[in-house]
C-alpha cells in the first residue's frame, strides 16, 4: 500500500470532522440598529433575495412583543405572505407561542433551523433589543452564537423632516432622536466588541450592487447575480419597502381591505411615499432636498452634538445641508 492511499483514511476523517464541527455550530445573529426610515426593510429583504443562506426576518421585538418597544398590533405575522394571502409556513402561530424576547439568539436559530438558513438578520432596530440579545449570550457561558451588527442609517436632515412628516412632531425633535440613537448604536458596539458595518441609505440608493458586495462580504456569504423573491418571510416593516417585490397595485389592494384603525395607519404612513412607489427599483430619495429654509435647517444642525456623531458616520455634513437649503428668491 502507497503512502497516498494509507494517508486517505486520515485525511476523510479530518474532512468528516471539520464537517461535523461546521454542521453543530450555531447560525450567526446580525443585528441592524438604528432609527426608523433608513432603508432597513428594503436592504434587509434585498439581502434575503441574493445573499445565500442569509435570511431577514424582521422585527422580531414585535413578534415577541417586547414591552415598551413594540407596536401591538402589527408585526405579529409573515408581511410578505399575508399581502400575498398565503399561510407562512415559518411565521407560525405555534412558534409565536413558543419564542420569547428572553431567548432571542435562541429565537433566531429556530428560525434558522425553520428556513435552512446560516445567517439570521434581526430587523429590529432597537439598540436595547441587541443590548439585550448580548446579555443574554453573556449569561450563558456556553452560548458561542456570533453577533455582528448593520448600522442603517439616513442623514439627519432627511430623517427629521420624514420624522415631522409622520408625526407632527418640530424637526429639532426627530434630530435629538438621531444623535441619540447613534451615539447609542456606536457606544453598544464599542463596549461589547462587535464587528459592524455601516450602511447609508444614501449610498445604497446610490449603488444597490456595490452595497450588497460590501454586505455579502461582512457576511462572509456569496452574493446571488439574480434576485429570488419567493424566499421573503419577514415581519413588520414599512408598507413601501413591498412594492419592489409584489407591486404597488397589489399592496395598494391590500391596504384597501383593511379595517379601520389597520386601514387608516396604513394610509397615513404611506401617504409622503406613495408618489415615490416604483414596481422596478425604489426611487432615488429626494424628497428633502431643497426642502428647508437656512432656519429650519439650523434647528437640525444647532442639536448638540449631531454634526459630530454625523460625521462619524460618514457623512459631509456641509454637502447635506447644500442639498437641503431653499436658494433665496
Amino acid at each position: 500500500m502507497d503512502a497516498e492511499t494509507q494517508e486517505a483514511p486520515g485525511r476523510l476523517t479530518n474532512i468528516r470532522l471539520r464537517l461535523s464541527k461546521a454542521q453543530d455550530r450555531p447560525p450567526a445573529s446580525v443585528f441592524v440598529v438604528g432609527t426608523l426610515f433608513s432603508g432597513s426593510t428594503l436592504i434587509g429583504r434585498d439581502m434575503t433575495t441574493r445573499i445565500r443562506k442569509a435570511h431577514y426576518v424582521g422585527e422580531l421585538n414585535n413578534f415577541t412583543q417586547f414591552p415598551d418597544l413594540s407596536h401591538p398590533t402589527s408585526g405579529r405575522e409573515c408581511g410578505p405572505c399575508s399581502l400575498l394571502g398565503r399561510q407562512c409556513r415559518h411565521f407560525t402561530d405555534a412558534l409565536r407561542e413558543r419564542v420569547t424576547y428572553d431567548d432571542i439568539l435562541g429565537m433566531h436559530g429556530q428560525f434558522a433551523r425553520s428556513l435552512g438558513v446560516s445567517v439570521i438578520i434581526d430587523g429590529s432596530k432597537y439598540v436595547a433589543w441587541l443590548r439585550r440579545a448580548v446579555e443574554q449570550r453573556s449569561a450563558d457561558p456556553a452560548n458561542r452564537t456570533p453577533v455582528n451588527v448593520i448600522a442603517t442609517v439616513r442623514n439627519p436632515i432627511a430623517f427629521a423632516i420624514s420624522h415631522r412628516n409622520r408625526t407632527g412632531e418640530p424637526l429639532w425633535q426627530g434630530a435629538e432622536i438621531w444623535r441619540d440613537t447613534y451615539v447609542d448604536a456606536l457606544r453598544t458596539v464599542n463596549t461589547f466588541g462587535l464587528p459592524v458595518l455601516t450602511m447609508r441609505y444614501e449610498d445604497y440608493m446610490a449603488d444597490p450592487e456595490r452595497s450588497l458586495e460590501r454586505l455579502s462580504a461582512f457576511l462572509h456569504l456569496p452574493l446571488d447575480a439574480e434576485p429570488d423573491n419567493t424566499r421573503l418571510h419577514d415581519t413588520g416593516g414599512n408598507w413601501s419597502s413591498f412594492v419592489p417585490y409584489v407591486g404597488k397595485d397589489q399592496l395598494d389592494k391590500f391596504i384597501e381591505r383593511l379595517d379601520g384603525p389597520g386601514r387608516a395607519e396604513a394610509e397615513k404612513f404611506v401617504a409622503h411615499a406613495r408618489a415615490y412607489w416604483n414596481d422596478e427599483k425604489p426611487r432615488e430619495d429626494t424628497r428633502w432636498h431643497r426642502s428647508l429654509n437656512a432656519g429650519e435647517a439650523n434647528s437640525v444642525l444647532s442639536t448638540p452634538g449631531l454634526v459630530d456623531v454625523a460625521s462619524l458616520l460618514g457623512y459631509n455634513v456641509a454637502e447635506i445641508v447644500h442639498t437641503a437649503v431653499r436658494g433665496r428668491d
